[in-house]
């Protein structure tokens, strides 16, 4: 068993950046967002990247119709819908990345989109009525998001899920992870336990062995038993998230500490949150060392919990 202390954890993850030309669980995404009577929302209209591949160019055609949810997106360039008023040639290129950072270039023209001639202007040509003086490079992690384009569309008028359009929609890029949650039939799962060190040397284990289960790349929580010293109790629990690696999986641990009573409605006494993230390999258990608590929490000030972990994939 390894036992890792959170802050060597944390310098773990800083300096695990990993490169490859293909990247299974991310994706780079391009989407349509509205702004309604309900603030900006996402229309149903998106294109994938797929699994991302460094070096490889994926382009995509935007284009808009009268109606403010009037939109289509294809693959191929020039192919727009009939009552086109305006189309986007859109181009992402990933560049490289680092863990589960992408830094790719963005491309892009927007132009008024006469069907008979849309796949004759190229990214390129002169004739779009607006296009960056240069490539733009972007790095994003999965749910950080950017506009690429807003513009102006018909006030007053209903999109599909019956909202009021405000007057704008913007295109936006975001990185995500890969496969969607509803398409991925991976599973994984992790055994844990909460180990208090006594001020002796000994151990004493404070929970039965806590199994989770859950998507990669997706967090799912856990609840460990509630402590109680002089009917002061210290509740630990938190998200974890796996990630698949060749080999091994990547797990980061989000935890929370919450101590005390609960004062009023809506109270849950002082926390303390740390994160910390570690690679275990099949049949291997580590242990992750939490900080020692607040000096205000009670008869637990000061003690030392740690977290033991064993992940697997079951398919």
């Amino acid at each position: 068993m390894r036992i890792l202390p959170c802050s060597a954890l944390i310098i773990h993850l800083a300096a695990g950046a990993a490169y490859s030309q293909t990247f299974t669980d991310l994706q780079i995404k391009l989407g349509v967002s509205y702004a309604t009577d309900n603030g900006e929302t996402p229309g149903n209209i998106w294109r994938s990247s797929g699994s991302v591949i460094v070096g490889k160019p994926v382009a995509t055609t935007f284009s808009r119709g009268e109606n403010c949810a009037a939109w289509s997106v294809s693959s191929a360039v020039g192919d727009v819908r009939e009552d086109a008023t305006t189309g986007w040639n859109i181009e992402t290129t990933a560049i490289r990345v680092v863990r589960d950072a992408i830094t790719f270039r963005l491309r892009w023209v927007r132009y008024a989109a006469l069907r008979q001639q849309f796949d004759q202007i190229p990214l390129e040509s002169g004739k779009a009525f607006r296009m960056p003086n240069e490539d733009i490079e972007l790095t994003m992690r999965p749910g950080e998001s950017a506009v690429v384009d807003t513009v102006r569309v018909p006030a007053g008028l209903k999109t599909m899920e019956g909202r009021t359009c405000r007057g704008s929609a913007s295109i936006r890029v975001s990185v995500d992870h890969y496969p969607e949650e509803e398409d991925d039939r991976r599973l994984v799962a992790a055994d844990l336990w909460l180990i208090e060190r006594l001020s002796n040397g000994s151990e004493a284990q404070r929970s039965q062995v806590l199994s989770v289960r859950g998507l990669p790349n997706h967090p799912f929580r856990f609840y460990f038993d509630r402590v109680v010293d002089a009917n002061f109790p210290l509740d630990i629990f938190g998200f974890l998230t796996a990630r698949l690696e060749s080999g091994a999986t990547a797990v980061t641990i989000e935890t929370r500490c919450r101590w005390g009573h609960a004062n009023s409605p809506g109270f849950y006494g002082p926390q303390q949150f740390v994160e910390s993230a570690v690679v275990v390999k099949p049949d291997e258990i580590v242990e992750v060392r939490l900080p020692k608590l607040d000096a205000d929490a009670g008869p637990f000030a000061r003690r030392e919990f740690s977290i033991r972990i064993r992940a697997r994939q079951l398919r």
